[in-house]
């Protein structure tokens, strides 16, 4: 019945216009009409405190039915938002309308309603009002990994420009990545390269946002397959060659070349390396227990594990490890590593930091620790048992619902979310009785909400590590867990690489062999 109704009131309706005489009301010009149902709308945007403009991001839909408005002058991001400078110059439908904008992770949502049906132009300023001001307080923060495609020059640039400053990102890595074919849309390579002879990158920076040279080094049993895993290799000076490994990912060569060649060859120019996507490949126990990386990313373009996949085993052998993460993709997320630094931001002594362990990471919370009153990264001698002072501080704009303390991969300690203003606090004050080598961090809880980007919110502190009469952690069931782990990869990597000789087998075998060797050494240490 309601297909036949659909189905004959069209027609009539097609009737009427046909046969209606001409009249040049009822012939208008689409284009006219199109703009009389259209507005100019300006927006601002500035600091609530200091009225200093701002760039961010911003989101317009409609108040009747919740429809995004599009704008093409802006650039698009995720869940509906956009990308603007401090001034945004618009079309709009005129019609009764939604604003929303925030930047960053450190001011609060705000939001307007604009009635554009009448038949002015419109000028509207958004405050945007800091709850937090990370910088203040002397952190710095940086996206280790990002990859752009399938842009052209001009876009990609403009990308760079606008968007990590709109974010409020200081530091951003631009990483050069190869995986026949799609490498040919990868924007980003182009860039890497001309920078390394040029210094690019350079000219694209701006006072607020630093851009530098990285590369993801890398091996995949085929397209997307796990294989000896990914690394990125940050400020280096020169391309590592191969960038990727194998005939999975370059569709020629062999699985020859273990991630550790590129690695040393990378340390040696003086780049930082960060293992990538948490657990994913198999050279990253060897990686970690051979003492070859840096820092450890999660959540960088993925939800590939968790931290108890990768942080929370090797913290629990007594390796330091420093957290970080990225967005890889685009900026598609919030996910970005803050370091305390005093004086000028640079690339090296902002990588400095993070290697020595003085690291949060977040996508949405931000977090302050301290134990005793010393900050994240350090380690506390202890040599007798001792109450420690916990202090822990998580303010975001999305409820994250709990902060939480960890003591060697536990949560000791949890205070539940209060709401201030426009925005979520939670504080933690905790004595614990220490009577053992540990490591101690910050959290917020693993499933809580998403963020504006519709992404699992998440955020976590480096540790601070405690050596209780000379001892650090040591959990003699990891090692062993890992043993195994890395066993099974050599099983793996039997059945599905291919070699050119004996050699090239031999060079990739005793890297995992290594980290076997090592981990045994530990446990005989240890006296288990």
């Amino acid at each position: 019945m309601k297909t036949a109704k659909k189905w004959t009131a069209v027609p009539q309706i097609l009737l009427l216009v046909f046969i209606l005489p001409a009249n040049p009301t009822l012939a208008a010009d689409p284009e006219a009409s199109a703009k009389e149902n259209q507005r100019h709308l300006t927006i601002r945007l500035t600091d609530a405190d200091t009225g200093v403009p701002l760039s961010g991001i911003i989101r317009i839909t409609r108040q009747d039915d919740g429809r995004q408005v599009d704008l093409p002058e802006l650039i698009p991001r995720k869940n509906g938002w956009l990308t603007t400078q401090s001034v945004a110059e618009i079309i709009v439908p005129a019609t009764k309308l939604k604003l929303e904008a925030l930047r960053g992770l450190q001011t609060e949502l705000t939001i307007a309603e604009l009635d554009t049906t009448d038949d002015q132009d419109h000028n509207v300023t958004l405050e945007l009002r800091r709850f937090h001001d990370a910088k203040q307080q002397g952190w710095r923060n940086g996206n280790t990994h990002l990859h752009l495609m399938q842009r052209t020059r001009i876009q990609a640039e403009r990308y760079l420009r606008e968007v990590p400053e709109s974010d409020g990102l200081e530091l951003v890595y631009l990483s050069h990545l190869r995986r026949i074919p799609d490498e040919s849309t990868y924007i980003s390579n182009e860039i890497v390269e001309q920078h390394l002879s040029e210094n690019i990158l350079e000219t694209l920076s701006d006072g607020n946002v630093i851009l530098r040279p990285g590369e993801e080094h890398r091996h995949n049993f085929g397209i997307g397959g796990e294989g000896f895993g990914h690394v990125m290799l940050l400020d280096i000076a020169k391309l590592i060659r191969p960038v990727s490994i194998g005939p999975g990912i370059m569709r020629s060569g062999t699985d020859g070349i273990p991630l550790k060649t590129g690695i040393q060859e990378a340390r040696r120019d003086g780049a930082t390396i960060v293992w990538c996507h948490n657990d994913f490949g198999f050279e990253d126990i060897p990686s970690w227990v051979g003492g070859q990386l840096d820092a450890q990313n999660i959540y960088d373009g993925g939800i590939t594990g968790s931290y108890q996949d990768s942080f929370y085993r090797y913290l629990n052998l007594g390796i330091r490890v420093p957290f970080s993460t990225g967005t890889d993709w685009f900026i598609d997320d919030f996910s970005r590593v803050y370091v305390p630094l005093e004086g000028q931001l640079t690339s090296q002594t902002w990588l400095e930091q993070l290697a020595a362990g003085r690291s949060f990471i977040t996508n949405g919370p931000l977090l302050e620790f301290t134990v005793n009153e010393q900050p994240i990264g350090e380690i506390l001698q202890l040599s007798k048992s001792k109450e420690l002072k916990l202090t822990a501080r998580a303010a975001g704009r999305i409820d994250f619902r709990n902060l939480e303390i960890i003591r060697n991969g536990e949560i000791i300690a949890s205070a539940e979310t209060k709401p201030v203003d426009g925005h979520f606090e939670s504080h933690l004050n905790q004595h614990v009785l220490i009577n053992e080598p540990c490591w101690l961090a910050a959290r917020t809880p693993l499933d809580g909400p998403k963020n504006e980007f519709a992404r699992p919110a998440f955020a976590h502190t480096s540790p601070v590590y405690v050596d209780f009469k000379g001892q650090r952690s040591f959990q003699p069931e990891v090692a062993l867990d890992l043993i195994r782990e890395i066993e099974e990869s050599l099983q793996k990597i039997r059945v599905q690489a291919v070699f050119a000789n004996d050699s090239d087998l031999e060079t990739v075998m005793q890297v995992y062999r290594d980290g076997i060797r090592i981990l045994k050494q530990r446990i005989a240490d240890h006296g288990n």
